[in-house]
């Protein structure tokens, strides 16, 4: 199950997103936890079709009319991926543009970049690349190995570290 801090370890926008369609579902009267899945499994759908695009999203549709054709894919994404999910299908076509809508308003006016491959398995590759180089692989080796630039290996294993230590000193703090 994608969890929203693998939304936000795979792309800041991609947490904002989810963060942004949690708060509308649960305006909408669907339970937190329900409101929640349902969030992050839209935002991984709308990555699984349109990663690897850069859209605008404009303050006002009439103003840009390249946009409204991303935001038209972003609705139809997003409305493949409600029918899905068991609890929200009957409401798709109703909830993907109000989505939409509520995403247009949350990044108004600016360009977002959905990023490809918005993964379950976001946290398992960083505990290997990590492990992988305590292990002695070296960082071009992992940059090949897991299809990521030098530059990603590197904040994935000092992202790591962090986190390893926080969990440390939480559990030292517990003792």
């Amino acid at each position: 199950m994608i969890t929203r801090e693998g939304l936000y370890a795979s792309s800041d926008t991609l947490g904002a997103m989810g963060d942004a369609i949690e708060a509308l579902l649960i305006s909408r009267g669907i339970l937190q936890q329900q409101s929640c899945g349902a969030a992050n499994r839209i935002v991984v759908g709308i990555s699984d079709r349109l990663g690897g695009c850069q859209g605008y999203m404009p303050e006002h549709r009439d103003r840009a009319p390249k946009a409204v054709y991303f935001l038209h894919e972003l609705t139809e994404s997003i409305e493949q991926t409600l029918g899905t999910i068991p609890y929200l299908c009957s409401q798709a076509e109703i909830l993907s543009p109000a989505i939409t809508e509520c995403l247009r308003k949350t990044f108004s006016g600016v360009n977002i970049y959905i990023p490809m491959w918005a993964s379950k398995n976001t946290f398992d590759r960083n505990a290997r690349v990590l492990a992988d180089f305590y292990q002695g692989t070296s960082i071009f080796e992992l940059s090949k190995k897991h299809r990521r630039s030098i530059q990603c290996i590197y904040q994935i294993i000092a992202a790591e570290r962090k986190k390893n230590k926080a969990q440390r000193d939480l559990k030292q703090g517990q003792i």
